[in-house]
């Protein structure tokens, strides 16, 4: 799989909602026919955050809310993902059906 079309297809599952990194890894291995890992997902994921393209957050339980975090955590498992504005202009460039 080309890593551009992981980051499309990581893009297209936070597009529309916060997401899991478990519930992005389906959709993206459901999308592939399960042409790639777990581990491919959660890096993807990083880079995208570090690009800005996407934002991390903790889900705050107490105030019932995401709250966004500062920079990439080293875990991203139990972490929260949804797509920024750059992000967004970026999935709509250059999504073509997948």
């Amino acid at each position: 799989m080309k890593v551009a079309l992981l980051t499309l297809h990581c893009l297209n599952a936070v597009a529309d909602d916060y997401e899991s990194l478990e519930s992005i890894t389906a959709d993206v291995r459901r999308a592939t026919h399960g042409d790639v890992s777990p581990d491919d997902v959660a890096a993807c994921l990083g880079d995208l955050a570090r690009d800005a393209l996407i934002g991390v957050f903790a889900f705050d339980r107490e105030a019932r809310r995401y709250v966004p975090l500062a920079g990439v955590p080293a875990t991203l498992a139990d972490k929260w993902f949804s797509i920024t504005a750059q992000g967004r202009d970026e999935l709509r460039t250059n999504w073509v059906d997948q």
